[in-house]
């Protein structure tokens, strides 16, 4: 927040005023709880330093601009390796694949068609494009790792909170069912 079409028009201007309204809205529709976070980067691996929007100044706790020296970030661990080669993995599409994009796939061809079909029959009931309930990429993940309970599931890049609570169950038990075909 703002948007940068918006920011485009000023930083006193009609869009960026919409733009206040509706994450006052949004703030308001918290029933018990409202967790406020954005990304330290734009991409995985990116630049980091974004700051949290200035409409949350004064709004939650420890959100005044802090233009002191800035701390050192920890590490984020080791980069994520090849479950195949074991070579670093790169490209957002490998490490959401855990493999190299050279090495081969394990992949359950059936398990991936069933879960093209479900994922378009699910997207037209929400009237939403089918990659918003899952990516390409997530859904090979899932026919190459077969994942058994909702710990794998959501130990896959793309599976949330949210979505293992939406879409968990009809997608381990389509997994289940390829297993014991």
């Amino acid at each position: 927040l703002p948007i940068s079409h918006a920011l485009s028009h000023g930083p006193d201007s009609e869009p960026v005023e919409e733009e206040r309204r509706l994450l006052y809205v949004g703030i308001t529709r918290a029933r018990v709880h409202l967790t406020l976070s954005w990304a330290l980067a734009r991409n995985p691996g990116g630049r980091q330093g974004r700051r949290p929007s200035r409409f949350l100044n004064g709004i939650a706790p420890q959100s005044q601009r802090d233009d002191g020296p800035s701390r050192a970030r920890k590490p984020r661990g080791p980069a994520p390796r090849c479950r195949i080669c074991n070579e670093p993995l790169t490209s957002p599409p490998a490490i959401m694949l855990r493999r190299c994009e050279s090495c081969p796939s394990d992949i359950d061809e059936h398990l991936l068609a069933e879960l093209k079909d479900w994922r378009l029959r699910i997207s037209k009931e929400m009237s939403v494009p089918a990659y918003v309930v899952f990516t390409d990429n997530t859904l090979i993940a899932i026919a190459e790792s077969m994942p058994t309970d909702d710990a794998a599931l959501v130990a896959i890049p793309g599976i949330g909170a949210r979505k293992l609570e939406q879409f968990g169950p009809d997608v381990l038990a389509m997994v289940k069912s390829r297993q014991s075909s």
